[in-house]
């Protein structure tokens, strides 16, 4: 895809999209297929959203590489242009890294979402070099400031991979407000800037792009209402908008008390008003009754409604 205005093609929801599984725990294509159809119907097109792939969301971690392949492939199929897809080429080995950015280039995928290796403290050097071996695939690159898993991702490191060619955007958050700030203040003017720090209101006013959410994979225009509100800076709609938002994240964080990864969750929510998705990859475990019971009457609460045709 080319990427002439990655402003443009990163603005508003950036979509971590789940991975639908068998109950063989295989990738179920299909399901896939019909849940990006389900989010582009409902209002999800470049210029409010993208949609981003093979990562946390999609269960990334428990995947092989032909697995990520296999979701990069289907979504820009099923996107027909309609949205920007955007794919984690993430690992610990620049091979595989690099081969992973090749195969995203080769079939049309808009950029690359990169993090710096993990396990292995890397010096700052090693992660640029790293980025910089795995940006000759060609794909464009998002920096992604994983800076929990991985170490001496620090403004100054994020700052020199800015500067290799190629990187086109940051997924951007750090340890402190005043370190989050700061790099608003030194790459606003430089990358298109997606924030994953849920700071929706300061991330407007700072400039950010767009914003990670996994709510669009079951309640589209939520977020993309959001992402309206972002754009127009009108910090008092997003306060009143982003209710629903805090509820969701506090039922959240108490389904990390039970079981690992993003997947959990995610199928929950999209189990609860009707669509396809079968259960999380191992060692994730499914999220317990009690806590379903929890998200319906959430989802009562805030009036989420059901994926068209299909009851909740």
């Amino acid at each position: 895809m080319d990427l002439t205005d990655p402003r443009a093609a990163f603005t508003g929801a950036m979509i971590s999209v789940a991975t639908p599984a068998t109950p063989e725990l295989e990738i179920d294509v299909e399901a896939y297929r019909s849940n990006i159809r389900f989010m582009l119907d409902r209002g999800v097109a470049t210029g409010n959203a993208s949609l981003l792939v093979a990562a946390a969301g999609g269960e990334f971690p428990m995947l092989s590489v032909d697995q990520r392949k296999l979701l990069m492939r289907v979504a820009v199929e099923e996107a027909g242009g309609r949205a920007p897809v955007v794919a984690s080429i993430q690992s610990n080995s620049t091979r595989e890294a690099a081969d992973l950015a090749a195969y995203a280039d080769r079939v049309g995928v808009a950029a690359g979402q990169l993090s710096a290796p993990y396990y292995y403290p890397p010096t700052p050097a090693d992660i640029v070099r790293f980025f910089t071996d795995v940006s000759r695939s060609g794909l464009p690159i998002m920096i992604y400031n994983n800076w929990w898993n991985t170490l001496n991702m620090n403004i100054e490191t994020v700052e020199q991979l800015a500067e290799i060619e190629g990187v086109v955007a940051l997924k951007w958050s750090a340890p402190s407000f005043f370190a989050y700030i700061e790099g608003y203040r030194r790459l606003g003017g430089r990358l298109a800037i997606v924030d994953n720090a849920l700071n929706h209101v300061t991330a407007s006013l700072m400039g950010a792009t767009g914003f990670i959410t996994h709510i669009a994979n079951f309640w589209p225009e939520y977020p993309l209402r959001l992402g309206q509100l972002m754009r127009a800076k009108d910090c008092a709609g997003l306060s009143e908008a982003l209710e629903f938002k805090w509820d969701w994240r506090m039922w959240t964080d108490r389904v990390g008390a039970h079981t690992e990864g993003e997947g959990p969750f995610i199928k929950a929510a999209m189990e609860l008003v009707g669509l396809e998705v079968g259960p999380p990859f191992p060692p994730s475990q499914p999220v317990p009754e009690e806590l379903r019971l929890e998200l319906r009457e959430l989802f009562d609460r805030y009036g989420v409604p059901a994926a068209a045709g299909r009851p909740a």
